[in-house]
């Protein structure tokens, strides 16, 4: 391993990795992100013979300066400082990486790499971050050592130094040595990472936890998901069912036998009673209703009774907007995550228009709440006033005649309200087709076209459609947006739903009792569910084969347990864990109690077995080692006598020379090493006699310094050409 390129490789993997800490946060603007990405491509990809140019040094120079000063102008337009900072420092790591020189500009590159690391943290501190880290910390070691190595050899020989057999030090022949490391060496560094890991995972843990509303710089992007506002327009409904980001993980508290591998559970998420034609949704009313606390639970039919009701666990990543998903026969919800929304509260909730339930002031943070579920056996009722009904009712003026007239003869024969709503459900899933591919979208009456038309379209025209048929015959109903269940992922145990999960279906009104005349008429009954929408678009999106699935569903476990138990790290789950590590504590003392006189069973025979077979394991195992450690000396031993045996007969050899000198008149300086003393000599009388020296000299720091002992013959050849020297006729000057 080249000493120099592993170098420069290390350093280079650690300024990638800060600047992608910084990258893959998102929480610079997508531009940024790729000139970023750009440039350090560029850095990566620059050679040496770049970087010693004069072009390398001009830029190093004035590129920074330039950038600054667009930052600057950039701030006076209102630009997030945090943003500006952070993108000015990754540009200025990739301005160093791309002009670096030496062993000096290399620490400077690795220690803008942890400066980088620190603002990740600010930034997000997501997967990708975490992998950063683990990813600096291994590397960091190892080039830290090979950067002080650089820095010694550079700092030590200079141009011009020489060793101290008197030659001249090549330095770049140094960094391109394969004898300085090796991968032993290298692994070695890098294995001094996991002390430093286990350590910091230690101080993280027992560190006392703070409120994150004290990280005062944390950037103000919330980075949530669009969807499900208070309008739909057909004509611009997006290939939503394309998109694989997990929005939402549920998982059930208690479940008898395997998970499915998909659950199909409508979590509703906001509904709409007005359509004003062309394809175009709203509500009609904009209510607010702040919902009561009982204990720790929140009503939102009555309060919860964990004896008969059945528990939903859900994490919804930051949405807009604001919306809390809730499964069918949802009675009462739970906060669980309450200490990390700021100030130790749990936001508030409140019931919107269509029974549509909305948080407010929550920290852009994954909300984790429980939900409390209804057994099938209880009877769910509500009641609707004679205005609402007729709300329920409403169609456009311009409302096409033949959907009323189909509809009517889709229903005909049919007695009740559920049965008319089944006939249409059925008409629609048999004789439409599903697809995101619909021309329907861009016809003005978007349901007009794809009832008589097309005939085809993605899950909002299914729904649509049935709504405005249910109402030409008289059947209150509304459009429901939401999302159709979960792929479980087999590592985390929850079941993951994915922003493609989107999905629209049907609430129709069925009326039990009507109390009352006129407009104080009182209708009471109940909202059910209608899925009109063919079973290709109606069940959840993620596939469960393949290998890119699996490593997905790992690396999305991974993720989430990242954001649980290190991003979302607090004082409630410290205590915990301190909780957690006591009782097992208390449960290791009672299964192994202090043994009693007779409290083991073991026989004294079969201790003094035991003790007899340990003693003699120890015995051979202390036998091994002294063999082995005593056969290590004597090689050792053999190896340093016949080092020292070798410089005896260089040293001899090299003072015979010197001998043989002296009497030609040439003596030697003691503070002037034997090779350079010869060099003189040939500088001051270029001769035979001179050169011959320093031949000698150079074979004797060989053998003296460099590890290449004298053969028999060499010795004797060394000691004739003493001999020739010691006769020459010629005076030697000194």
């Amino acid at each position: 391993m080249k000493f120099g390129l592993t170098h420069r490789v290390l350093t280079s993997a650690l300024a990638a990795l800060g600047v992608l800490a910084i990258v893959l946060s998102g929480a610079l603007p997508r531009a940024s992100t790729i000139l970023l990405l750009l440039g350090l491509a560029f850095a990566l990809a620059a050679t040496e013979k770049f970087q010693q140019s004069a072009t390398a040094r001009y830029a190093a120079a004035i590129i920074p300066s330039v950038l600054l000063g667009v930052e600057f102008l950039r701030l006076i337009g209102g630009a997030n400082l945090l943003d500006l900072a952070v993108e000015f420092a990754a540009a200025l790591q990739i301005v160093r990486l791309a002009t670096r020189r030496g062993a000096m500009h290399d620490q400077q590159v690795i220690l803008l790499a942890l400066l980088h690391l620190v603002a990740g943290t600010v930034l997000g501190g997501g997967i990708a971050y975490g992998l950063c880290l683990v990813g600096f910390l291994i590397l960091a070691p190892g080039a830290l050592v090979l950067s002080h190595l650089r820095r010694e050899v550079e700092g030590n020989y200079r141009q011009g130094a020489r060793d101290r057999t008197g030659l001249p030090v090549d330095v770049p022949r140094i960094l391109r040595s394969r004898r300085v490391i090796g991968p032993g060496f290298l692994a070695l560094t890098c294995l001094l990472s996991l002390p430093i890991i286990v350590f910091t995972a230690m101080l993280f843990i027992l560190f006392p936890r703070v409120g994150l509303q004290m990280l005062l710089l944390q950037s103000n992007k919330s980075g949530r998901l669009i969807g499900f506002s208070d309008r739909i327009d057909l004509q611009q409904v997006g290939k939503l069912r394309e998109d694989p980001t997990v929005v939402l993980r549920f998982r059930p508290a208690r479940v008898d036998g395997p998970l499915e591998p998909k659950k199909i559970l409508r979590l509703r998420g906001s509904a709409l009673d007005e359509y004003q034609g062309g394809g175009q949704w709203s509500r009609s009313t904009n209510e607010r209703i702040p919902l009561q606390r009982f204990g720790g639970d929140i009503a939102l039919v009555r309060p919860a009774d964990p004896a008969k009701d059945t528990l939903l666990k859900i994490e919804l990543e930051p949405f807009d907007p604001t919306v809390i998903f809730l499964p069918p026969r949802a009675v009462a919800l739970r906060w669980t995550n309450a200490n990390e929304l700021g100030a130790h509260r749990p936001p508030p909730l409140v019931r919107g228009p269509e029974a549509t339930y909305r948080y407010e002031a929550m920290p852009d943070r994954v909300l984790r709440y429980e939900v409390w579920i209804a057994p099938p056996s209880e009877p769910f009722e509500d009641t609707m006033t004679e205005a609402s009904r007729e709300r329920y009712l409403q169609l456009p003026k311009a409302f096409p005649q033949r959907i009323r007239d189909l509809a009517l003869a889709w229903t005909a024969g049919a007695t009740t309200d559920d049965e008319k709503a089944r006939r249409i459900v059925k008409r629609l899933e048999s004789e439409y087709h599903y697809s995101l591919e619909t021309e329907s979208g861009k016809s003005p009456n978007p349901i007009d076209h794809f009832l008589f038309e097309s005939k085809e379209g993605h899950c909002e025209f299914f729904s649509t459609a049935m709504v405005l048929m249910l109402r030409s015959v008289g059947i209150p109903s509304r459009n429901v947006t939401g999302y159709v269940g979960g792929t479980l992922n087999r590592f985390s145990g929850f079941y993951a739903v994915r922003q493609g999960d989107a999905h629209s279906w049907v609430e129709a009104w069925t009326d039990r009792s009507v109390a009352g005349e006129g407009a104080s008429k009182l209708h009471r009954g109940s909202w059910i569910t209608f899925d009109p929408t063919p079973a290709a678009g109606a069940q959840p999106l993620a596939d469960r084969g393949g290998f890119f699935t699996l490593l997905r569903e790992a690396f999305e476990a991974i993720s989430q347990n990242w954001d649980n138990y290190v991003v979302n790290y607090d004082l409630q789950k410290q205590i915990t864990v301190f909780e957690k590590l006591r009782r097992a504590i208390d449960r290791a003392k009672k299964s192994n109690p202090a043994p009693g006189p007779t409290s083991t069973g073991i026989s004294p025979r079969k201790k003094k077995l035991a003790a007899g077979t340990a003693a003699g394991v120890v015995v051979l195992a202390a036998g091994y080692y002294l063999w082995r450690k005593r056969r290590t000396a004597e090689a050792l031993d053999a190896g340093t006598a016949g080092k020292v045996k070798q410089q005896r007969i260089a040293t001899e050899l090299w003072l015979s020379l010197e001998e043989a000198l002296q009497a030609r008149g040439a003596t030697r300086p003691r503070n002037v090493p034997p090779v350079r003393f010869t060099e003189q000599l040939v500088a001051a009388r270029r001769d035979a006699l001179a050169e011959e020296a320093y031949v000698l000299a150079c074979r004797y720091a060989l053998a003296r310094f460099g590890g290449v002992p004298f053969t028999p013959e060499e010795q004797r050849d060394f000691a004739r050409r003493v001999s020739v020297i010691r006769r020459g006729e010629d005076k030697v000057a000194a």
